[in-house]
């Protein structure tokens, strides 16, 4: 028997990013990667920079990279507050590439007025939109 297919929004400060009814969802909470189907129970969680996974009512397959932010469901309805969400063909590779290398000059440096946890962040979401762009 086939599930009826439920809202997901996906919405940045500057942009409804996407806005369509899906199958199901993965997302990468805080504390791990989760799934999302419909009639799930409500549940809200925090984002960590990764890659959410749609899977279309159609079943086509999407990717997107996210840099955190919020996720809250009803069971019939998904909404995922972002700071950011790029879908593979919107990614600057040269931006993220330069992002990745200064990020991993800043940890290799450890300087003592170097904010660590803001490198190591700024590296994760680099090589996260890499990842989703299909760059090694």
């Amino acid at each position: 028997m086939e599930k009826e297919p439920f809202l997901l929004s996906i919405v940045t400060l500057k942009q409804v990013v996407f806005s369509e009814e899906i199958q199901s969802l993965t997302a990468p909470g805080t504390e791990g990667y989760f799934g999302i189907l419909v009639g799930h129970t409500p549940f809200v969680s925090s984002l960590q920079a990764g890659v959410v996974k749609i899977t279309k009512a159609n079943g086509e397959v999407l990717t997107l990279a996210t840099s955190g932010g919020f996720l809250m469901t009803d069971g019939k309805k998904v909404i995922l507050l972002a700071d950011a969400a790029e879908r593979p063909e919107e990614i600057d590779v040269a931006r993220a590439q330069a992002a990745r290398e200064r990020a991993e000059k800043r940890l290799a440096e450890r300087s003592a007025d170097q904010d660590l946890e803001r490198a190591k962040a700024a590296l994760a979401r680099a090589l996260n939109r890499l990842r989703v762009a299909g760059v090694k």
